[in-house]
Parts: structure tokens; sequence; C-alpha cells
């Protein structure tokens, strides 16, 4: 039995035993009165008692999964961690024997490249997560032109997508006004998004980044046609350690494949920081993130952010945080 029931207990045992109590031994409506009265204190008292038992079990069982998820985290960041280098480490040996033709040697210095980018963008996101959970996170905002920071990360993701076999494109904008944020921030985030859609698109898939025009925001689209996200999955889409479970490409492989299945098939590298850190970031900079999305279908991906101003886009945000996130269905 818990606590909190024999708090129950105890206290609806003492209210009948000062009633019998009452009415056996009161020689007056006064001692019933009283009797009753201190029936209703012992009541008061237990569940006070059993509301502090109860925040009490609510706060262990919270240490409890927060304990949980610091072992997952660590051992995340030391996998994580732990392929780029043995993958560097081991294609570092070959290019030193000197054995490789040109072409292998070029691969091999690629692959090096891009691992190191993966330790770079791994290590940039703790530091972000650390001050962000420190309160020293800072923003410098600035006039940002739309088009520029999507040339940007299109050119910056465009190997990693090409080794899928995706087909990474800007879809024509024009006339979007210029936007109020931190540029190499929102170069981050929005590279962030499109890592998502080249990691969760089987391969073959299809990209595209858009930009349009909203009331007093300017817009930024990833989309993609990959596996979309399960509906389980949205309500916690962008809270801190999550990684989305892989959802089927199409209802033959909803059939045909099973949980274990998907998951092998998913590329489930990652710390699960990212989406986190993104609706963080664009929140700072006065903006929001929405997402729609259809399991088998795909997802799309969009920041909402506000436009620039010389008169009220200027200096560092820290603290400040815009309308939070929306989740809507396709």
């Amino acid at each position: 039995m818990s606590i909190r029931g024999s708090l129950l207990i105890v206290g609806s045992g003492g209210v009948v035993t000062l009633i019998l109590l009452g009415i056996f031994y009161a020689t007056d409506q006064q001692h019933v009165v009283v009797y009753l009265l201190i029936g209703l204190i012992v009541v008061c008292g237990s569940s006070v008692a059993t509301l502090w038992v109860a925040r009490l079990e609510h706060r262990a069982t919270r240490l409890n999964e927060l304990d949980h998820l610091k072992s997952e985290f660590v051992g995340r960041v030391s996998h994580e961690l732990r392929t780029p280098l043995t993958t560097i480490k081991a294609l570092t040996r070959l290019l030193l024997r000197g054995e490789l033709n040109e072409q292998k040697q070029r691969e091999y210095l690629e692959t090096i490249s891009i691992e190191c980018d993966r330790q770079i963008d791994l290590v940039l996101n703790l530091l972000d997560l650390s001050r962000i959970e420190g309160g020293v996170f800072r923003l410098s905002l600035e006039r940002v032109e739309v088009e520029d920071v999507v040339s940007s990360c299109v050119k910056a993701e465009f190997s990693a997508a090409e080794r899928r076999g995706h087909k990474l494109q800007i879809k024509p904008f024009a006339n979007v006004p210029p936007i109020c944020a931190d540029p190499k921030a929102l170069r981050r985030v929005l590279s962030n998004l499109v890592e998502n859609s080249i990691k969760y698109t089987p391969d073959g898939g299809q990209i595209t980044i858009s930009a349009y025009a909203e009331t007093n925001r300017s817009a930024i689209s990833v989309t993609d046609n990959g596996r979309g996200i399960l509906p389980e999955d949205l309500s916690v889409l962008f809270d801190k350690f999550h990684r989305g479970r892989p959802a089927p490409h199409s209802a033959a492989m909803r059939n045909a494949m099973t949980n274990a299945d998907l998951l092998e098939d998913a590329d489930m590298s990652g710390v699960g920081l990212g989406l986190y850190l993104t609706r963080d970031i664009v929140e700072r900079m006065g903006g929001r993130i929405s997402v729609e999305t259809e399991v088998g279908q795909g997802s799309t991906f969009t920041l909402h952010l506000p436009i620039w101003n010389a008169g009220d886009c200027s200096g560092s945000a820290s603290v400040e945080k815009g309308n939070g996130k929306k989740i809507t269905g396709r």
C-alpha cells in the first residue's frame, strides 16, 4: 500500500472514530460539535500530508526520469563522437600509407571533412544548449536577406543531399522582405531542417526550400517527400533529447515492414537537440516554427520570422521569445 493510501485511511478512520466517540460519550450538542471539528481537522491534516507526499513521489519519479535521460544522453554523445572519430582515424591511416590513387585520396579526404563538420555541429549544439540553460545565450539581430540565407544553406547541404540521391532545390521566389535575425544562427537553424529532411527521406527523394511574404513576417519553408512524422510524435517533436521514430514511406511499407525493420531502416544518428534548439533560437528572434506532415507523404517545416525594421531590429536578444510553436496537420 502506498503512503498516500495509508494517510487517507488514517484520516478517514480518525473522523469515523471521533464521530462515534461524539455519539457515545458526548453529554450535550456542544461536545458533538467539538468532536466533529476535531475530525475535520484530522481530515484536513491528512489531505495536506497526502498532497505533499504526492508531490514528493512526483519529484522522485521526475528525478529518476532525468537521471535516465542523462545516462541516455551521455551514451548518445559518446556514440556520436566515437563513430566519426573512428572513421577519421581509419581513413587517415590509409592515406598515410601512400598506396591510394588520387581519386581514392580525394574521396577519403572529403569523408574526413564531412565527419569533421559533424563533430563541429555536435559541439556547437552542446555549447548552445549549455548557454541557453545557463541564461547566457546571445543573438546579434540585424537585417538579413532571405535569399542570401537560403542560397548559403543549399550550397552547404548540397553534397550531403547528393550522396543520398536527393534533389535539393530552391523554389523560385521574389519580393520576400528582409528579416530581423542573427544570420549565423539562422543559417544553422535552416541547415538543421534540411539535414533532417535528408535523414528522414528515403534515397532519391526531393527536398525544396521556398520563401514567401506574410503579414509582418517572412516565411521560409523546407519541404520533403519523406517518411513524415507519426501523430504520437507531434506533441514531443520539439522536446529536448527527443529523436523522431521512422514513419513508413508508403502503404506497402506499412504492411510489409515491422517496427524493428523500420527502426533499422532509419538513420537515427543524433542526440535529439536539433529541433529543440531550432525552436528556441527562432523564438528568441521573435519568430515561430510550424510543421505540416502526413505519414508516408512528407513534411514541411516553416520558419515565420519578423520583417526587418530599422527601429525595431537592433542589438542583441537573449531572453525574449515569440509566440511559441505551432503544429498543424496537413
